[in-house]
């Protein structure tokens, strides 16, 4: 059975960190680092949680075996034929990614036509969006309105709250969203979307 430091070197071999960068990013020395993964010296319960968040990970699962890799895949064919209840009129968000992901979640995103007011808000992290289809509109705090068009991407760091409109009164639009596991992602009164699965 493998012991806390074998898993917490395995864990950072696994995220492909080096010492130096785990050291800044969680705040603790390199020396310390380095004793802890030689099972040289104890380690705190917040020393613990502060290697967890660096990881993006949850506590426990420090603690479990890390799990080969795997591949999460998604045909065309299933993209293509995704619907859900009130989807002409709400924006309905479709996963694309695993759901065990800590990092990242990614989803295939359809936004109504404009003319039923739908938007999106992203705060409190990083997401990247690809125009899939149709006219998208960027609404960064304190700045115009960014334009997307078909094929447009935008990389959005959004700390303070950014909001997506459909540019189109007639076409819904199709994003692809890449969002780190820290962005909140909610409707304008502010609650979080339903994320609907798509069948194998």
């Amino acid at each position: 059975m493998s012991t806390l430091g074998q898993k917490l070197r395995e864990l950072r071999h696994h995220k492909g960190y080096k010492l130096n960068e785990v050291a800044e990013g969680a705040d603790l020395s390199i020396s310390f680092i380095s004793l802890i993964e030689r099972d040289k010296a104890s380690i705190s319960v917040e020393n613990l949680h502060k290697l967890a968040n660096f990881y993006n990970v949850r506590l426990f699962q420090i603690f479990q075996d890390i799990e080969e890799e795997d591949a999460h895949i998604m045909r065309e064919a299933q993209l293509d034929g995704v619907t859900a209840p009130n989807m002409a009129v709400k924006t309905t968000f479709f996963l694309l990614s695993s759901e065990d992901n800590l990092s990242f979640r990614s989803f295939l995103t359809v936004m109504p036509p404009a003319s039923q007011q739908d938007e999106i808000r992203l705060q409190k992290g990083e997401t990247f969006i690809y125009v899939k289809e149709g006219d998208l509109e960027i609404h960064l705090p304190n700045k115009k309105p960014l334009s997307l068009r078909t094929g447009d991407t935008a990389h959005l760091a959004s700390y303070k709250g950014t909001l997506l409109k459909n540019a189109s009164a007639e076409q819904p639009a199709k994003l692809l969203m890449l969002a780190s596991a820290t962005t909140l992602i909610s409707d304008k009164q502010g609650d979080p979307f339903h994320i609907f699965e798509i069948a194998e």
